[in-house]
């Protein structure tokens, strides 16, 4: 058996995930952040109070946990400055505790500019955060962005701004316009430095050792850059592979891969949504979940849980076990539904999720009914404990996905949790 674990959303992000790797964390000695940048935001609760991670893994306020930054994350050095300041509230990080790949790319004010400059100017625009990830992603892949190893030498960093002043007059405009952001991000590199490291071959190194190691993705598997709905998707890979990219290590070293995914479904920005909802229920999960972005801010569109889209979910990353949250949001509705498959106005009846955006966007959901709930769901402790109609719902989505749920989630806070 493996000592590694990852845990990735199921979903279109948003699923909770910085709750459950909060939980999981307790287990483990390393927790990595595999994929994408500050436009993941992950809420918890520690000690009743409300912290957002943007980049900094979520264990990271169990105390001797240490908590890494691979390869295939983008950073924002000035907000993470921030957030380290931040979490100081909590707990001093020092660089025995905190590992930043020298190999993860770094966003720039530059990156920003670009990403809200093409979306403002797009005919369709995709929904991305304008947070510079897509850009940051797509300078790697063209092998012109800049390395946070890079960046942290005053001299390599020096040599990025001319290159790019040399290749695009535009970019040497903009540090002139706006030099205070780039003082900012300059700033930076000197306190970002002692923490700055070779993450990989140290996450390696431990997992040799028998160290148990935990694995964080960010948004959502139906945002992947390869498998999503693409091209309404995230920049990087967000399903379970992602992670052997990002860390470079053997999946025989795998123990359990987990989706977490919410008892219904939440979207933000632009694309298909099979079972989206306008009506009084999906103004029901919004208000009672809460479901404005903790990043952006924006609002999410709510619907019933995708049983199509999470078994797609699953095949690609190969879930032992789903994480079924925010249970509690579902309470005091009479009926709850879940899509079983679509109905095509051309192909007619599918259950397998379509490679084709345009195909989905055409698709109308069939339901099955469950009977909804009043009582106030169970605070810990075991999924059996739950009452007939609630459990029900979880067996009969079990059945439907094929794979088990191991754990719900039933309110905001560590405790909250349920398990088989």
């Amino acid at each position: 058996m493996g000592n590694v674990s990852i845990v990735v959303g199921a979903q279109w992000g948003d699923e909770g995930k910085g709750k459950w790797i909060d939980i999981l964390a307790r287990d483990t000695e390393i927790v990595a952040r595999f994929q994408g940048g500050n436009n993941a935001g992950h809420t918890l609760y520690v000690d009743g109070q409300k912290v957002v991670l943007k980049q900094i893994p979520s264990g990271i306020f169990h105390p001797g946990k240490i908590s890494t930054l691979c390869s295939g994350v983008v950073v924002n050095p000035s907000q993470l400055v921030a957030e380290i300041d931040m979490v100081a509230a909590f707990v001093k990080l020092v660089p025995e505790r905190l590992w930043l790949s020298a190999r993860a790319h770094v966003i720039s004010p530059w990156h920003i500019h670009l990403d809200t400059k093409a979306e403002s100017e797009a005919a369709n625009p995709i929904g991305t955060t304008k947070r510079g990830i897509g850009p940051t992603y797509a300078e790697k892949a063209n092998r012109t962005g800049i390395r946070l190893g890079d960046y942290v030498n005053n001299a390599h960093r020096q040599d990025w701004y001319e290159t790019l002043s040399k290749s695009n007059p535009k970019f040497a405009a903009h540090r002139q316009a706006h030099a205070d952001q780039w003082q900012e991000f300059e700033d930076a590199a000197a306190k970002l430095a002692p923490f700055v490291v070779d993450a990989e071959h140290m996450v390696r190194e431990q997992i040799k050792a028998g160290k148990r190691v935990l694995l964080e993705g960010a948004q959502g598997a139906l945002l992947d850059i390869n498998h999503g709905t693409y091209p309404f998707v995230t920049s990087s890979e967000t399903a379970a592979g992602g992670a052997f990219a990002s860390l470079g290590f053997a999946p025989r070293s795998i123990d359990k891969i987990y989706g977490v995914a919410k008892a219904y479904v939440t979207r933000v920005g632009s694309g298909a949504f099979p079972t989206e909802l306008k009506d009084s229920v999906g103004e029901h999960m919004a208000k009672v979940g809460k479901e404005f972005g903790a990043v952006t801010g924006r609002p999410r569109r709510c619907g019933w849980l995708d049983a199509v889209a999470l078994r797609y979910s699953g095949a690609i990353s190969g879930y032992d076990g789903l994480i079924l949250n925010k249970m509690d949001i579902l309470t005091g509705l009479d009926e709850i539904k879940v899509c079983i498959a679509y109905e095509h106005p051309v192909h007619g009846r599918i259950e397998n999720f379509p490679w084709d955006h345009a195909i989905l966007a055409e698709c109308k959901p069939v339901y099955k009914s469950f009977k909804g709930w009043t009582e106030e769901l169970p605070q810990g402790g075991k999924i059996s404990d739950l009452n007939k109609n609630a459990l029900d719902y979880v067996n009969g989505v079990e059945e439907i996905l094929g794979f088990p749920v191991s754990m719900v989630g039933t309110g905001v806070n560590r405790q909250d949790a349920l398990f088989r």
